[in-house]
Parts: C-alpha cells; structure tokens; sequence
C-alpha cells in the first residue's frame, strides 16, 4: 500500500509541477486568423462581439456556421446578415437565398479580401490587391500605416482610423456604379466599402475584414471605425454567420450530440475521470491463486486394468478372448440392435451395412472368433490377433 501511494505522490507532483510551469510561462500568442467571435487572439472577433451588442439594441444576435441557404429556410421576415472571412465565395443556392431576402426589405455586411464565384458575378464587383497594381506602388513606399476614412461629407477629413498597411491592402476595383455607392475609402482614395442596392434592401460590401478583428479593433480609435460601419445596419434580429471562414466546427465524433450539449458533455467527462480513478485505486488489488485440484480417477478403469494384467500374467489367454468377444457381441446388440451369437451370411452382411464395415473385413473377424470358440486352449499369438481386429472394428 505504501509503495502505491509513492507512485502516485510522484505522479500527482510531476503533474503540479508541469501545469505550474505552463500557467507562469509566457504565453505564446496564436497569430491564426480566425474571425471567431469567442476568440481572443490578435486575430479573433471577441472585441466585435462584445461591441454588436450595443449596436443593436434590445435585438438578438444570432451567432452560428451555417450557409445562407441554411439561414433562409427558417428566416421569413426581412433580417441583418453579418460576416466576416478572408473570402466570400457562395455557390448559387447561397447567393440567391441572400439576395432574396435582401430584395425584401433585408441588409446584410459582409467584409472579406476577396468575393468570387456566383455572388460576385450577380453583383458584377471586383476585389483587387494594390500590392500587385504597379501604378499605386509609388503611393506608399513612404509610408507603412494606411488609413480608412468614411466618404459621408460630415464625416470625411475628420475621423481617419489607421491600421497597418501590410494587412489592409485589398479594394474594390470593379463594382456596379448603377446601384453602388461607396461608403468609405483608403489614404490611396480606393473604396473598401460600398453600398448595394438590391430591391428593397441594401448590401454593405468591405474589402479589410482584418480591421474587426481584436489587434486592430482595440487599437487607438478603431473601435468607432467598427461601430460606424456595422451602424449603417437596421436595428432588427442580426444572423452572424461564421460558415464562410469556419465551417462547420462541429465535432467530427460519434459523440458530436455528447460532445455538443452542456450537460451530457460534463457527465460523459466525469464518467471517464471516474473509470480512470477506479482503475488506478484497484490496480494494487491481487487475484488469489486458484488452486489445481486434480480431477478424479476412474477407479473402474484401474480394475479392469488389473484384472486383465492378472489374466495376461497366468497365460489364460482363451478367458481373455471370450471376455472380449462377449463385450463385442454385447455391443453389436445394443448399439445396432444385432444378434450375432449364430453366425451366417445374413448377419455379416447386416453387421457390414449397419456398421460402415468392409464385408470383408467382419467375414475374417467373425472367423477368428468362430475359430478361439471351438477351441479349449488359444495362444497369445491368437489372443493379440482377436485383440488387433477388434481395435480395428468401427462401431
């Protein structure tokens, strides 16, 4: 018992010891960029999500990673859509679901680098990066910040916000002027934002997602540069939809629905903690040795034995054969129902069929027997080949 206990002292203390070097190191900053509201990193939307509430007052902000196809089969009244991605490709079931509930009366944001595929088609807009645009490549050699002002009159020359240049290069190049207005522009005059009109609802387009996330929203006065662009949204039910940089994030187990509720997800949690306690504390436990018991012997076996060695040794060889042609007899009797004390052709033919013995073979059998019968005295040379036939037999 006392050695169990050193082992587990020693466990428990190299344990202690790890989780105290982990908590007092320093933590290592995850540069991964992920939009995901509950995120912190420097590249995680948690300062966003703590900001929307206040945009939308007394409104549900729905968070969750499905398609817009998705969204709309549950969602009939005109509502905000919101997200954030690197890039914005929905397929044509996406787009149109959107652009439905837009034509309604809806509103949606989305802020990606980059938008492809059906919906920037149906839109006829274009991201570019300027990096790669070698007339703008003189503009900001000089200068490593760029800065993102609002195009409204009231507001343009008065509120800059900056951020570095490195991470907000991407504008739009190409858009509808019919239905487009832009909203807000980089120090390069290039629109970052702009409006779409669409039946009785509008989309508000942003080329720097970088700038909601949580290293850019907190620094200096970013944060109103947030507050300002998601304010253009109505004040209604807001569906943020993490699908088009996450996925889906659900488990991939069979486990997910356990794994996915609270408390199923703690009892399953606390079912394998405790296992694993229960093996540990009763692993110090010993079977106790079973002991062998020897089965007993046939002392019936053993007597025969004996009586046949005492025949053997006092040479009464024909005892010993009509023993063992009476036991034969006897068997042929009740085992197929055969009377073969009077031998004939009929019964050797019967005793073969029933049997599975050659006629042969029983004719020759029934010989030797028929032979040690007539006889008062038989050798042991006689005596082994009944004994051998008899072995041979099949019953």
């Amino acid at each position: 018992m006392r050695k169990d206990w050193k082992y587990i002292l020693y466990l428990s203390s190299a344990i202690l010891i790890y989780l105290a070097l982990k908590l007092l190191s320093p933590r290592n900053l995850d540069w991964t960029v992920t939009f995901h509201h509950n995120d912190k990193n420097p590249f995680g939307a948690y300062a966003l999500d703590q900001l929307i509430d206040n945009l939308f007052p007394q409104q549900p902000i729905h968070q969750n990673y499905l398609t817009l196809y998705e969204l709309l089969d549950t969602i009939a009244d005109p509502v905000n859509f919101l997200s954030i991605s690197t890039e914005f490709a929905p397929g044509k079931e996406d787009t149109d679901a959107l652009l439905k509930n837009i034509e309604k009366g809806g509103a949606a944001f989305i802020s990606a680098q980059y938008f492809y595929g059906d919906f920037a088609d149906t839109l006829a807009l274009y991201t570019a990066d300027y990096f790669f645009n070698r007339d703008l490549n003189h503009l900001f050699d000089r200068n490593d910040t760029t800065g993102i002002n609002f195009a409204n009159p009231m507001l343009k020359g008065q509120l800059k916000y900056s951020f570095p240049r490195k991470n907000l290069h991407n504008y739009f190049d190409e858009v509808d002027t019919l239905r487009t207005q832009i909203v807000a522009t980089n120090d390069l005059d290039l629109a970052v934002t702009v409006k779409v009109a669409w039946g009785k609802g509008f989309l508000y387009l942003n080329s720097t997602p970088l700038a909601f996330t949580n290293a850019y929203l907190l620094h200096n006065q970013n944060a109103e540069f947030a507050s300002l662009s998601l304010s253009h949204l109505p004040n209604r039910p807001t569906y943020w939809t993490e699908f088009y940089h996450l996925g889906r994030m659900e488990a991939r187990t069979p486990l997910r629905f356990i794994l996915t509720t609270e408390p199923l997800k703690w009892a399953y949690y606390i079912t394998i903690l405790s296992i694993l306690l229960f093996m540990i504390f009763e692993a110090r436990r010993r079977q106790r040795i079973i002991p062998v018991i020897k089965p007993l012997t046939n002392t019936s076996v053993e007597f025969t034995q004996t009586i046949g060695n005492l025949y053997y040794q006092t040479a009464d060889h024909k005892n010993i054969a009509e023993k063992r042609i009476a036991f034969f007899l006897e068997q042929l009797r009740s085992t197929h129902g055969i009377n073969a004390h009077h031998v004939s052709d009929e019964i050797i033919k019967i005793v073969s069929r029933k049997t599975g013995n050659m006629e042969e073979e029983v004719q020759k059998l029934f010989l030797v027997i028929q032979t040690i019968q007539e006889k008062n005295k038989i050798s042991e040379t006689e005596l082994k080949e009944l004994n051998k036939r008899l072995d041979a037999f099949k019953h």
